[in-house]
């Protein structure tokens, strides 16, 4: 790995790693930062395209695979690293590429779950799409008013799996229209969960955090996670994962049917 020394905060590098802190600076350079030891190994292990550098001190030991990896590494002072590591893990912080995502046709089916993604905290963000990628979604579409997915916060939350299920760029959570494949929403007046017989192939749309789905929205099948009394509701990122857990579920009980046949 060749290193670059950064000393001074008025470096154009430095400077480029503080922007990429928010999203406007991801959109525009096109980069990220991921921080943590495992997801750090991770993602240079089963992803090295993605990785473009890591920036590191001089205490810093690297992980055996980084050396396998050709990118740069960028070592700064113990003051201009704790501006980057943004979650002070102390170790160093891999720089990501984050690529454009392609824009989201409705009209064209895929398989299974396509989940649509209003989220305007990041850290729901990331955590919805570990949740996807654990349950088998077909597509990710991040929708107009969503934080970004390779926010620093979405990307701690996420970790890898954001490179493991195919990101679309969507419209407005307002504009979607009820049409091409079923679309279902998340509504604490919708269908039990558990009853629901999913469909071959939908669209699952929960709504933004507090005002929830649009009235455009509701003649789509709605579905709610049952909970005991005096329960208000549960935060939207996990009613998500619980429903991808049952729509999940279902696919391994069908499987299982025909196997044992």
């Amino acid at each position: 790995m060749k290193i670059i020394d950064i000393s001074s905060p008025n470096s154009s590098t430095f400077k480029r790693f503080l922007k990429i802190r928010t999203a406007r600076g991801i959109r525009k350079h096109r980069m990220a930062l991921l921080s943590g030891p495992k997801q750090t190994e991770e993602v240079l292990r089963e992803f090295p395209d993605r990785c473009t550098g890591m920036i590191l001190t001089a205490d810093h030991v690297l992980p055996p695979v980084a050396e396998t990896v050709r990118i740069p590494g960028y070592r700064l002072s113990r003051e201009l690293f704790r501006e980057v590591d943004l979650f002070d893990t102390g170790q160093p912080v891999l720089i990501v590429s984050v690529e454009v995502f392609p824009p989201f046709v409705k009209e064209e089916r895929f398989p299974g779950c396509t989940l649509c993604i209003p989220f305007q905290d990041p850290a729901n963000v990331g955590s919805v799409i570990r949740a996807a990628a654990a349950f088998g979604v077909s597509r990710v579409v991040i929708l107009r008013e969503a934080a970004h997915p390779f926010h620093p916060k979405a990307l701690r939350a996420a970790g890898s799996n954001v490179f493991r299920v195919p990101l679309f760029e969507g419209p407005p959570l307002k504009h979607l229209a009820i049409s091409g494949a079923p679309m279902i929403t998340l509504s604490l007046d919708g269908e039990n969960v558990s009853e629901y017989r999913f469909p071959p192939s939908f669209c699952l749309i929960p709504g933004l955090e507090g005002p929830g789905i649009p009235k455009r929205l509701s003649r789509a099948a709605a579905l709610a996670v049952p909970m005991k009394k005096g329960v208000e509701s549960l935060n939207a990122a996990m009613a998500t994962g619980i429903v991808l857990y049952v729509w999940q579920r279902g696919l391994d009980h069908e499987v299982n049917i025909e196997n044992w046949r």
